[in-house]
């Protein structure tokens, strides 16, 4: 396997989960639609909820010289906003993580051992270290565009585009922790982010972000698709037993 496949994957991944990101536009890219701003603006008003779970899912691929290689991940988790708590796990390769958050501390199951605790910023409102946040944080910060009417599991949804430059992604916030890779590993071509709103209740159905990597005759493409649900329903935020493992301050060892 040519490293340059791996290193792909990785850089794909990342982008996919708001690490990273380019701008396709540059300094000419469109203003926003006032319909999808409008649209926007509503569902972040209809964020001030109690409580939500998320699932999510998605896929890797990378090819070049004649090889190929693939990763299939999948997530889900529950956020008590009210008592500013979210348990979340996720899945990749036959690998298993956890992250729990709670009041303005994360915790991040370490692929070897123990887990990475980390003091969350208090000048960031807590609900943008959920899924649900940072998803409309970043279309907030990214020029958005109209695209329409769709619908979520039969309900009708308004749809909107965004095009997020890698400033209005690395300024999202992101409780794991984690940086993204360096761009030699891949240049991002392409990052699109689009939404579905359910427009009875302006709240957040669905997100999908597709991404576009290439590097030395190799490309990668991801997509990463959270499904929103049981806004304000009672949920139990479970805390992992980290208390027997070993908590690491500065990262996870060998990160």
């Amino acid at each position: 396997m040519r490293p340059a496949l791996p290193a792909l994957l990785l850089a794909a991944m990342l982008v996919t989960v708001g690490c990273l990101g380019v701008d396709p536009f540059g300094p000419s890219r469109p203003p926003s639609d006032e319909r999808a701003l409008d649209a926007v603006d509503r569902s972040r008003a209809a964020a001030d909820v109690d409580s939500y779970r998320f699932a999510v899912d998605g896929r890797v691929e990378a090819t070049g010289n004649g090889e190929s290689l693939s990763v299939d991940l999948d997530g889900s988790g529950v956020v008590n906003a009210s008592r500013r708590r979210m348990s979340a796990t996720s899945r990749a390769r036959g690998t298993t993580r956890s992250t729990y958050v709670t009041g303005d501390t994360a915790y991040t199951e370490c692929p070897r051992m123990g887990w990475e605790r980390e003091n969350l910023t208090r000048s960031t409102p807590w609900l943008d270290y959920t899924p649900l946040g940072r998803q409309l944080a970043l279309l907030d910060r990214s020029r958005v565009y109209w695209h329409g009417t769709g619908s979520v599991d039969g309900t009708d949804a308004a749809v909107v585009t965004a095009r997020p430059t890698e400033r209005e992604l690395r300024a999202v916030a992101d409780a794991r922790g984690t940086g993204g890779p360096d761009l030699d590993d891949g240049n991002v071509r392409n990052v699109t982010v689009t939404a579905w709103i359910d427009v009875g209740t302006d709240r957040l159905l669905r997100t999908r972000t597709d991404v576009r990597v290439a590097r030395r005759g190799a490309t990668a493409t991801a997509t990463l698709t959270t499904r929103f649900t049981d806004y304000g329903e009672p949920v139990d935020v479970e805390r992992p037993p980290f208390d027997r493992d070993a908590l690491w301050g500065t990262g996870c060892p060998g990160a």
